[in-house]
């Protein structure tokens, strides 16, 4: 518990210097703000924006920085284990993610009184922000320089998230659907927008499917990507007495 607690201190400390925190309280502010005003807006694009884009493209770039840095892993924790460090860091940037939806949440709620399943969509937009956010500690973990790191922003946006998007804003056909199953992003939005009314409309095996496929998607890039560069990072550390 406390190596956990050293890595998400540290990790706090980098959002706030990056100024990642202030960012998200402030886009969190900025959208809620467009809701309540505008009840015509979908809210669940905002939802989106920060689980599909926000945890890859702002947790990866600031570990990729600190990878550059050598400043992975916080003084006193180089003898913790992998698991250890993954769960410290996805517990400092899933914090992170929380500010968005407590802002929507009150908005929703407080504001436009709308009866949904609160409980359903916190729990989807938790499963899907961190899928993503160990999405982003791979693409920032294979990319080994940061116009590397640019490219594959601009591969996951227009692949994975782009298509997703405009499927949930009735800009693809239906029938479609099945096609974009390989999406994470897709994946996300099956859970979050069958939150968003009052009874799920999508075929109950298709959001069971939905949130068992983000779970192996997500414990896929821990096995393979995740805990072998945490690993290596922390027997590097060991080795050079850091």
């Amino acid at each position: 518990m406390k190596n956990i607690g050293l890595i998400f201190q540290s990790d706090m400390k980098r959002f706030y210097k990056y100024r990642i925190i202030h960012m998200v309280v402030i886009l969190s502010f900025l959208f809620a703000a467009i809701i309540a005003f505008s009840p015509q807006t979908n809210p669940s694009n905002f939802l989106y924006i920060f689980v599909f884009i926000i945890p890859v493209v702002v947790f990866s770039f600031s570990l990729h920085s600190d990878r550059i840095e050598n400043k992975v892993l916080p003084c006193g924790t180089e003898n913790c284990k992998p698991l250890t460090v993954l769960f410290g860091k996805v517990l400092s940037a899933l914090v992170i993610e929380l500010i968005p939806l407590i802002f929507i949440i009150l908005v929703l709620a407080l504001v436009q009184g709308l009866s949904i399943s609160y409980w359903g969509l916190i729990l989807a937009y938790i499963l899907g922000a961190m899928v993503h956010i160990i999405l982003g500690l791979t693409l920032s973990i294979i990319s080994r320089t940061n116009r590397i790191l640019s490219y594959s922003y601009v591969v996951y946006i227009l692949v994975f998230c782009t298509a997703p998007i405009m499927f949930y804003n009735n800009q693809i056909p239906l029938k479609y659907q099945y096609f974009l199953m390989f999406s994470p992003a897709f994946l996300s939005g099956i859970l979050i927008e069958n939150s968003m009314v009052q009874s799920p409309y999508s075929p109950g095996w298709l959001i069971a499917l939905a949130a068992v496929l983000l779970v192996v998607i997500g414990v896929l890039l821990v096995i393979f990507a995740v805990l072998p560069f945490f690993r290596f990072t922390i027997a590097k550390n060991q080795s050079t007495g850091e």
